[in-house]
């Protein structure tokens, strides 16, 4: 396959409208075809949709037509709620239609599980979803009433009485579960599209993606043994695209301190996208597979101490200001990786501990515990520099996707990982 690669961009939102922006200058990719969701940008011509000079194709919110397309490679970058609510299907769909797949949205290693996987029963979803903590609108306003109901279902059918009702109700809750809550499917299913389509899929950005499962890994090959890992990431949303999430409240920011806690949406959200991580670097450096590591994960909010006005929301003093997320990974009783996200709103409710990057702005912090030596690598914003500007963040993710095109268009059939292992290439000099 030579260039230019025939392109879709799936959800041209903050990070989709960056990357359809991207590929519409490059000269290695043809954009055929956008999917939108937003009726207002239903047959609008895709430049002016970014801010550039039109090329002649139309959006469109049909899937139906996207499907028919005929394009090398998808650029998959939906909303994480979306993830709720069928996303995985339209991939599927995408897979089996002839389509590559580069998304932003998991699928780093669909052979990691979690807890709305397609091997959980669906009482077990139902019982992690009834305990679920929501702020802001992200899933819309039906969703409040609706884990109420849940809650209470739950508690009625795990009570005493209802306990022989159990192994019935579990075999008619699977397709009602499925309509609402959608699960996830397992890698094997995904392997499956692939081989219809005779096609590659393959998740990537900053992290998860580049900071772990290549830059991490690699640092790893200069130890003779690795004995535990830990990545910090330490971000200030301050400048946060309010559709991210639909807004900050909907990550808890803002809010009373008691609405954040290790069941809040984005703590479960987020195990679509760090169970992988824990299963590449388990799998990479310790050679067990995904069914052997364990994922646990601790949250906690942090008062914020100054007012700061970010998008559409107001963080006062005493609510939410910052956010302490961290995952870690076992190997039976053995932690062998902490995965940490401390994300703030405003330098002046950073959330800062001693071993954290020495910047306001954010950064990243990498350690691997081993021998002969320990390593540590460390990325740090110039706070006075900083712009509070998203769109590195942004811009960085846009890059390793639009990068793994070609590679995973060469690939052969399945889900695709990066590979570590060295290449050499003859000096031409």
């Amino acid at each position: 396959m030579t260039r230019p690669y025939r392109l879709v961009i799936w959800g041209p939102g903050d990070m989709g409208g960056r990357a359809l922006q991207a590929a519409l200058r490059s000269a290695d990719f043809d954009v055929v075809g956008v999917k939108v969701f937003s009726p207002h940008k239903d047959g609008r011509d895709i430049g002016e949709l970014v801010g550039l000079a039109p090329v002649g194709v139309t959006a469109t919110t049909s899937k139906e037509a996207i499907l028919a397309l005929d394009a090398d490679c998808v650029v998959h970058t939906p909303t994480t709620p979306s993830l709720l609510r069928g996303a995985d299907a339209d991939v599927v769909d995408l897979l089996e239609s002839g389509k590559n797949v580069v998304s932003a949205a998991s699928y780093h290693n669909p052979s990691m599980t979690n807890w709305l996987s397609a091997s959980r029963t669906p009482l077990s979803v139902l019982r992690t979803v009834a305990e679920m903590k929501v702020t802001g609108d992200a899933f819309g306003p039906s969703l409040r009433p609706a884990l109420t109901a849940v809650k209470w279902g739950m508690r009625a059918l795990d009570s005493a009485p209802a306990r022989p009702l159990r192994p019935a109700v579990e075999r008619l809750a699977g397709p009602v579960v499925d309509r609402v809550i959608p699960r996830r499917p397992l890698g094997s299913r995904l392997q499956v599209a692939c081989e219809k389509g005779g096609v590659s899929l393959h998740g990537t950005g900053l992290h998860p993606g580049l900071m772990v499962e290549q830059v991490l890994l690699r640092l790893a090959g200069l130890l003779d043994e690795v004995t535990e890992v830990r990545f910090l990431e330490v971000g200030d949303l301050s400048a946060a695209p309010d559709g991210m999430w639909g807004g900050l409240e909907s990550l808890g920011f803002g809010t009373p301190l008691g609405a954040v806690d290790s069941d809040h949406a984005i703590g479960l959200m987020q195990h679509f996208y760090f169970n992988d991580v824990l299963g590449n670097v388990g799998h990479a450096l310790f050679g067990v597979g995904s069914d052997a590591v364990r994922v646990e994960r601790h949250i906690y909010p942090v008062p914020a101490r100054v007012t700061v006005r970010a998008g559409g929301t107001v963080i006062e003093p005493g609510t939410v200001g910052a956010i302490h997320m961290t995952y870690r990974g076992y190997i039976g009783d053995r932690l062998f990786m902490t995965n940490e996200e401390c994300w703030h709103v405003g330098p002046g409710n950073a959330h800062l501990g001693p071993d954290h990057p020495r910047s306001l702005s954010g950064g990243h912090v990498i350690t691997l515990d081993g021998s002969p030596c320990r390593v540590e690598m460390r990325n740090e914003m110039d706070d006075e520099a900083y712009s509070a500007d998203w769109s590195a963040v942004t811009d960085i993710s846009v890059r390793a996707m639009l990068a793994a095109v070609p590679e995973l268009c060469a690939a052969p059939t399945g889900v695709a990982m990066p590979d570590l292992t060295p290449r050499y290439r003859l000096e031409n000099a």
